[in-house]
């Protein structure tokens, strides 16, 4: 057996040995949320304590529905909220804090909290700052996790969930500039291993 047939063999016996076959102990993703806010106001607070950028970006305006067959069926509109928003020193990232409110077509409400990071670059900062030409990007440059509180009977399985959430800020028409979400839920994993 030659050498590389060597180097190959242990190779291949040492990631049979770190693999997990079913990888049945890991969280999976459950497609479960669509969420669409807008924006066309920023609060710059200037340099915090922490060395970031504290900027306050209120809501104006959205809306909260789920996707498949996640349950329970949700369609709210978002109209009550603001991203504490913090942009890092060396600005190359943004820390996402939001707290909003979500009201359905009965005026029961919802509480959604995020907690995520994006990529401040040539594809987001436009966008952040409301540039005319700015272009919508592809997703890829933000994550979050979202946590619901609820109080309402029909809602609160909500409390009992997590969810992980990808984010793009798009350019709207006029002065709005949009942040697109999409949730999954987080599902525990399973078995011994």
């Amino acid at each position: 057996m030659s050498a590389t047939n060597n180097v190959e063999t242990a190779a291949a016996k040492s990631v049979e040995k770190d693999f997990v076959p079913a990888l049945q102990s890991f969280p999976t993703l459950k497609p479960a949320l669509r969420i669409k806010t807008y924006f066309n106001q920023k609060f710059n607070c200037g340099d915090v304590y922490s060395g970031s950028t504290l900027v306050a970006v209120p809501f104006s305006g959205g809306v909260l529905e789920s996707v498949g067959d996640f349950e329970p069926k949700l369609k709210l509109a978002v109209n009550s909220g603001t991203d504490w928003f913090r942009i890092d020193a060396d600005k190359t990232r943004g820390r996402i804090s939001v707290k909003a409110i979500a009201i359905d077509d009965e005026g029961r409400s919802i509480s959604l909290g995020l907690e995520g990071i994006t990529v401040i670059n040539e594809a987001t900062m436009p966008l952040i700052l409301g540039a005319p030409d700015a272009q919508t990007p592809p997703f890829g440059y933000g994550i979050q996790h979202l946590k619901i509180e609820a109080g309402h009977e029909q809602y609160k399985p909500l409390e009992g969930m997590l969810f992980a959430t990808s984010l793009r800020f798009t350019k709207e028409e006029g002065d709005l500039t949009g942040v697109e979400i999409r949730a999954s839920r987080i599902l525990p994993g399973s078995g011994m291993k």
